[in-house]
């Protein structure tokens, strides 16, 4: 049993697309409450109530060791700038599902709209695809949240032909169409 006030039962960092996905630790959550309370991202969230210290604590002692689900911050040149995670969609852990949904925000505001955004996305994907081995990824989306609906059709995501209700918009990225994104975005890459 992982010790919650150190951090997540998942131990993987991720760097790929310039970017680094650390798990989720302790002394991240003063900055991703900051960031998950702003309007700007509290909006395309489905619960869109504020946070307080304490309920973030609380789902951090839960999740960190649920394995189900896999919280991680995104750093760029060493600055935190988001957070992302994959979830199992079912009671099974993530790394013995077939399908696992994504979630992804950047908290600072200075790389919302960047193609930051983009290689964030692409890392954990990359990651769930060739080191986890999931067969499709899972995207819900407000149907009003236009930017987040081209965002993932850049990254290759298709629409599901069966919507949850008018409000959301399932997605499913594949392997190939995640390989062809990347592969469009590799010419961004600096090194």
């Amino acid at each position: 049993m992982p010790d919650v006030r150190l951090g997540m039962w998942h131990t993987d960092e991720i760097a790929a697309f310039n970017v680094q996905l650390k798990p989720l630790q302790q002394d991240d959550l003063a900055q991703v409450l900051i960031w998950r309370n702003s309007p700007q991202v509290s909006s395309q969230m489905l619960d869109q109530s504020e946070i307080s210290p304490e309920r973030q604590q609380s789902w951090f002692e839960r999740i960190s060791s649920d394995r189900r689900q896999m919280q991680f911050v995104i750093y760029y040149k060493n600055q935190k700038v988001g957070a992302c995670n994959l979830k199992s969609p079912t009671a099974l852990a993530v790394a013995e599902c077939e399908a696992i949904e994504t979630g992804f925000y950047l908290g600072e505001a200075k790389y919302r709209g960047t193609i930051l955004a983009f290689f964030a996305a692409l890392a954990l994907n990359q990651y769930a695809f060739e080191q986890l081995g999931i067969k499709l990824l899972k995207a819900q989306v407000k149907s009003s949240n236009s930017a987040a609906l081209r965002f993932n059709q850049q990254l290759g995501y298709q629409a599901d032909a069966v919507q949850p209700s008018d409000d959301m918009v399932a997605m499913t990225l594949v392997p190939k169409a995640h390989q062809d994104a990347a592969a469009k975005f590799a010419t961004f890459i600096r090194n």
